[in-house]
C-alpha cells in the first residue's frame, strides 16, 4: 500500500464515502440556505423580531450567530448605548473566534471612544488593531487620569501623518510642554526620511527661525539630491545618505563619482557609507553594469552578513559578466543557511562545471537534481538525467481528520461557500487552521481538495509543509476552456495552467491592488484591448471574473506576449508579469544564456514569477500527459532584439 496509485486509491474510496454522507445532508440543508439569506437580510435592516419564524426554523444552523452579530450591528448603528454595549461584549467574549464577532469589535471600538466609555475601550481594544486604535487606547488612558508619556511620544516619534485620532493625544504632549523644538524637529528629520515633505513644511513651520533653516537645508537635498554636490559641512549623514541613494537612482554614475568627496566633506561614519555602497552595488547590478562588481568589492563584507539581498546580487552580478572564481568565493562565503539554498547550489555547480571541475560539479549537481524545483530541474538537464516529480499522495489520517472536523469554523465554511460568500468562507477557514499540527493541517487541506476550493488547499498544504501530493498542488480546473483557448492560440496547455497557477491560485474572482482581475489577472484596459484584437466582445471588469471570458483573453494576451518575443518562453512570462517595456530595458547586449539573464531579472518578483511559471510548467505537463521538455529545450537564448515591438500591456 505503499504505492502512489495504492495510495490515491485508498483516497478516492474515503472521498468516495465522504460525499456520499455529504449528499444526504445538501438537500437538507438547500432550504435552510435559503431562510438564513431571509434572515440575515431581516437582521441587517432591523427587521429579524418581526420575523420569528425564520429566526425559529435556523437555530441549530452553522450561521445562526450571523445573525446576532448583524442585528447588534444594526442596533450599533442606529442607537448605540450602555445597554448595547453589554450585551456587545458579551457576544464578543462568547464568540472569539467568529469573524462577524471580530469585525463587530472593530466597529464598536470608535462609538465608546465618541461616547468617553473609556475603559470599556481599553478592555477590547488589542495590540493588532492598528494605529488609529492604538491612538485611542492612549487617549483613553489620558482621560482615565492615566500619564501614558512614553507611549504618547511613541506614537509622536514617527516620520509620517498619524490619523486624527491621535490629535488629542498630540495636544496632551503639548499641554504638557513635552513637544519642545527638539521633539518637532526630530519628527521633521524622521518625515523627510519617510519622504513626507508635506509634513516636514508643516512642521518646520511650529519651529523657531535657526530650527527651520536647518529643516530647509535637508529639504533642499531630499528634493533636489543633485544639490548634494554643494552640501556643507554639518548636513545631517542619515539625511545626506537618503538623499544620496535617491540621487544614485536618477544619475548612477554622477552619484558614483560623488561618494568619496561626499562622505569625506561631510565625515560620514561607515555604517552610513556602507549604505551608500550598497545602494551604488545594487543598481549597478541590477543596470547589468560591471561597475557592480567594484563596488561590492568595496563593500566591508562583514557587515553584509545578514544582508541577503546584497549578497545575492553580488553573486549575480558575477554570474551575468561570467566571472565564475568569483561566483564560487562568493557563494564558499555565504553563511551556511543561505548557501543551502537551491538557487546558489546550483550556481555554485554551474560556476564550478564553467571552470573545468567538473567532477566537483556533477557532486553538487546530482542531489538537487532530485529536488523537484526550477534549479532542480536545471540540475537534471546539466546531468541529462530525466526530471524527479517525486509524487506522494497524501493519505486520509481519520484522527488527524477528526480534529479538523471538530471545528465549528469547519461547518461555518462549508456553508459560507455554498451560499458564495467566498470572503467570509476564507475569514472562517483561517480559524479552521488556527493552531493545527501539522498532520491535522495537511488533512485540511485534502479537505479544501475535496471542496475543490484550490487556493486554500495549495496555501494549506504548504503550511503543513507537505509538498509531494500533486493532485492538490497543481490541479487542472477549467480544463475545457484552458485547452479550447489554449488550442486557439497555439498554446500548451500546461503553459496557461502554469501562468494560471502562478497568477492567482485557481481564484476567478480574486482582484490584485494594481486592478487585475480573475484567473489569468488581467488589468480591465489590457483585456479590452487584447478583445479588439481578438475581435471578441469588450468585457467590464465584472465579466472577467467568469474563467471562461477570463482564460479566453489572458490565452490571448500570453499567445501576444510570445509573438512579441519571437516565441521565447521566459520573455513572455516576464513580460507577463512586468509589461513589455520593462523587459525591453533588461535586454543584453548580445545572446545571452536564459537561465543568467533569467537570474539577473532586476525585479525580485519577476524573476521568482518567470522560475515558477517554468517549474509549474513542468508538473503541468506531467499532469496533462504531455511529454515533459527539458528547461534546456524550452527556454531559448536572449537576444538583444526581437521582432514585433508593439505590443503593450
Amino acid at each position: 500500500m505503499n504505492s502512489p496509485n495504492a495510495k490515491i486509491a485508498m483516497r478516492l474510496f474515503f472521498m468516495a464515502i465522504l460525499l456520499l454522507y455529504a449528499g444526504t445532508s445538501l438537500a437538507a440543508d438547500a432550504a435552510q440556505r435559503a431562510v438564513f439569506r431571509d434572515a440575515l437580510a431581516a437582521a441587517q435592516q432591523g427587521r429579524l423580531d418581526d420575523r420569528p419564524d425564520l429566526r425559529a426554523q435556523l437555530q441549530t444552523y452553522p450561521l445562526y450567530n450571523y445573525l446576532s452579530a448583524a442585528e447588534l450591528r444594526y442596533r450599533l448603528d442606529t442607537d448605540a448605548n450602555a445597554a448595547l454595549d453589554t450585551q456587545i461584549q458579551s457576544f464578543i467574549s462568547a464568540h472569539p473566534d467568529l469573524p462577524p464577532a471580530e469585525s463587530l469589535r472593530r466597529n464598536w471600538l470608535p462609538t465608546l471612544a465618541r461616547r468617553d466609555r473609556w475603559s470599556m475601550l481599553l478592555a477590547n481594544t488589542k495590540d493588532s488593531d492598528g494605529s488609529t486604535a492604538t491612538c485611542r487606547a492612549v487617549n483613553a488612558r489620558i482621560q482615565m487620569g492615566d500619564n501614558p508619556r512614553a507611549a504618547a511620544l511613541d506614537l509622536w516619534r514617527v516620520g509620517r501623518s498619524q490619523p486624527d485620532a491621535c490629535d488629542p493625544v498630540f495636544g496632551w504632549l503639548e499641554a504638557q510642554g513635552l513637544l519642545g523644538a527638539d521633539e518637532v524637529l526630530e519628527r521633521a528629520r524622521l518625515a523627510v526620511l519617510a519622504r513626507q515633505f508635506g509634513l516636514t513644511r508643516y512642521l518646520a513651520r511650529q519651529l523657531p527661525a535657526n530650527r527651520r533653516a536647518r529643516v530647509d537645508q535637508w529639504l533642499d537635498v531630499a528634493e533636489t539630491p543633485a544639490n548634494l554636490h554643494y552640501a556643507s559641512a554639518g548636513l545631517d549623514g542619515d539625511i545626506a545618505v537618503y538623499a544620496f541613494k535617491r540621487y544614485a537612482l536618477r544619475d548612477l554614475d554622477r552619484a558614483a563619482d560623488l561618494f568619496t568627496p561626499l562622505a569625506e566633506r561631510l565625515q560620514l561614519d561607515e555604517a552610513q557609507r556602507h549604505d551608500m555602497k550598497r545602494q551604488l552595488a545594487l543598481l549597478y547590478a541590477q543596470s547589468q553594469k560591471s561597475q557592480a562588481l567594484v563596488w561590492f568589492a568595496r563593500m566591508d563584507h562583514a557587515r553584509m552578513n545578514d544582508d541577503e539581498h546584497a549578497l545575492g546580487w553580488e553573486i549575480r552580478a558575477a554570474i551575468y559578466h561570467e566571472r565564475w572564481p568569483l561566483v564560487v568565493d562568493a557563494i564558499n562565503d555565504l553563511p551556511p543557511a543561505i548557501a543551502d539554498e537551491e538557487e546558489w547550489r546550483y550556481w555554485h555547480a554551474r560556476a564550478l562545471e564553467a571552470m573545468g571541475r567538473t567532477q566537483q560539479a556533477r557532486t553538487l549537481y546530482t542531489p538537487l537534481a532530485q529536488e523537484r524545483s526550477y534549479h532542480g530541474y536545471l540540475a537534471a538537464d546539466a546531468l541529462d538525467q530525466d526530471y524527479s516529480l517525486n509524487e506522494q499522495p497524501l493519505v486520509v489520517d481519520r484522527a488527524a481528520r477528526a480534529r479538523v472536523e471538530s471545528r465549528a469554523a469547519l461547518a461555518r465554511t462549508y456553508e459560507l461557500r455554498a451560499l458564495g460568500m467566498e470572503h467570509a468562507a476564507g475569514l472562517e477557514w483561517n480559524v479552521v487552521i488556527d493552531g493545527l499540527d501539522q498532520a491535522a493541517l495537511a488533512q485540511a487541506a485534502l479537505i479544501a481538495h475535496e471542496w475543490n476550493w484550490h487556493s486554500r488547499a495549495i496555501i494549506t498544504l504548504a503550511k503543513a509543509d507537505y509538498w509531494d501530493d500533486l493532485d492538490i498542488r497543481y490541479p487542472t480546473p477549467y480544463s475545457d476552456a484552458v485547452r479550447q483557448f489554449a488550442d486557439d492560440n497555439d498554446l500548451d496547455p500546461a503553459y496557461v495552467f502554469a501562468i494560471m497557477r502562478t497568477e492567482s491560485l485557481f481564484q476567478p474572482a480574486i482582484r490584485s491592488s494594481a486592478g487585475a482581475v480573475g484567473l489569468m489577472q488581467l488589468l480591465p484596459g489590457t483585456a479590452r484591448l487584447v478583445a479588439r484584437r481578438m475581435d471578441a466582445t469588450s468585457p467590464s471588469s465584472s465579466a472577467l471574473t467568469i474563467p471562461e471570458i477570463n482564460i479566453q483573453l489572458g490565452t490571448g494576451y500570453l499567445a501576444q506576449m510570445l509573438d512579441r518575443w519571437d516565441g521565447n518562453i521566459a520573455m513572455a512570462s516576464a513580460s507577463y508579469n512586468a509589461g513589455p517595456q520593462r523587459i525591453q530595458r533588461w535586454l543584453p547586449d548580445d545572446d545571452m544564456d536564459p537561465t543568467i539573464w533569467i537570474a539577473n531579472i532586476p525585479y525580485t518578483e519577476t524573476r521568482n514569477y518567470v522560475q515558477r511559471a517554468m517549474s509549474h510548467m513542468t508538473v503541468f505537463q506531467a499532469r496533462l500527459n504531455e511529454n515533459i521538455v527539458p528547461l534546456d529545450k524550452r527556454i531559448d537564448e536572449i537576444k538583444p532584439s526581437y521582432g514585433d515591438q508593439t505590443a503593450s500591456r
